[in-house]
């Protein structure tokens, strides 16, 4: 097998486990939206240490969530990390604006507000 296609093989059947784990563990639909589409970089417990943080060998690793607020003058930054996650404001780590990863429909937009407010809700005091 070509080592790439293991290396996708691998990252598919995580993304697939976090969604089975988020689905019969929970029912906080931010949650559930964060373990399926975020987790897996930047961690379960939103710390920056997803499984795929090394497997992406990226230049830096990914932020932890969990300290947004803090580093925002106590303030959670919604605008800015809406903007991150849909594209608007550009990450290299999230894909080009040719190939959004979330695209532009409704259920999607729900599901980033979802996220959203997990996000929030688990900020360091």
């Amino acid at each position: 097998m070509p080592k790439g296609a293991l290396s996708g093989l691998m990252i598919a059947s995580t993304i697939i486990a976090f969604n089975a784990s988020a689905r019969a563990q929970d029912t906080d639909a931010g949650k559930t939206a964060y373990l399926s589409s975020c987790a897996p970089c930047h961690g379960v417990d939103a710390n920056g240490n997803g499984v795929f943080s090394a497997e992406l060998k990226l230049k830096e690793p990914p932020p932890g969530l969990t300290g947004l607020a803090k580093r925002n003058d106590g303030k959670f930054p919604a605008r800015a990390v809406n903007e991150i996650i849909d594209g608007t404001t550009f990450v290299a780590a999230h894909g080009t604006r040719e190939m959004p990863i979330w695209g532009f429909d409704v259920m999607v937009r729900s599901r980033i507000a979802a996220i959203i407010d997990y996000l929030t809700r688990i900020q360091e005091k």
